[in-house]
């Protein structure tokens, strides 16, 4: 899935993505950052919709107002289609938690699919930038390989150096607490050792 970029959040950003993909967290999970398709790739799309679903029938209504109740329906209509679209875009994006990486493919309310990676399954990251408007707007491809053996491709990612950057971090930071509490659980299982040897020796 070709996705933006993952951004640093602000307070506004944190609240309304937490409402929007809560769903995806597991107990004690916490969203990092959020990447989307690159605005880029969409905007074709949002222009086509803007034109023929919002700007045409504005303009009709000014050329024909007799038939403002046609005019004002194929309005709505253009607009809804367009906020559905934008929502589409929004819904449909890779989370970063501080325990993996979540792809959410999202097609309807009621056609979504979901594809979790546990940093810990995550063995390499590489990035590859082609073309001009590649070079000058910074996205490109980022490849995860994962322990399986099978390579997970996002096209179109914008800064993927940072990107990868990014998930590097989180991922290190997610092993640093595994080990701390592997040492933690190690340490409590030869201190009840110990103290049932002295206690029956």
């Amino acid at each position: 899935m070709p996705i933006e970029i993952i951004r640093d959040y602000n307070h506004a950003q944190m609240i309304l993505d937490d409402i929007a993909y809560r769903s995806l967290l597991s107990k004690g999970e916490q969203i990092k950052y959020v990447a989307h398709v690159h605005p880029f790739i969409m905007y074709p799309k949002w222009f086509k919709t803007m034109l023929l679903g919002i700007a045409l029938p504005a303009l009709f209504l000014y050329l024909m107002p007799p038939w403002v109740t046609i005019w004002l329906g194929w309005g709505a209509l253009g607009v809804l289609v367009f906020m559905y679209q934008i929502m589409q875009w929004y819904l449909d994006a890779w989370v970063v938690t501080n325990h993996a990486l979540i792809d959410q493919v999202w097609h309807s309310y009621f056609n979504k699919l979901t594809t979790r990676i546990e940093f810990g399954n995550v063995e390499g990251i590489t990035t590859e930038i082609k073309g001009f408007w590649g070079a000058i707007l910074r996205y490109g491809t980022l490849k995860i390989e994962h322990n399986s053996g099978t390579t997970i491709i996002i096209h179109n990612v914008a800064n993927p150096k940072r990107v990868e950057a990014k998930i590097i971090q989180h991922q290190l930071e997610f092993n640093r607490r595994q080990n701390f509490e592997d040492h933690g659980k190690l340490r409590d299982l030869l201190t009840t050792m110990v103290r049932s040897y002295t206690k029956n020796p």
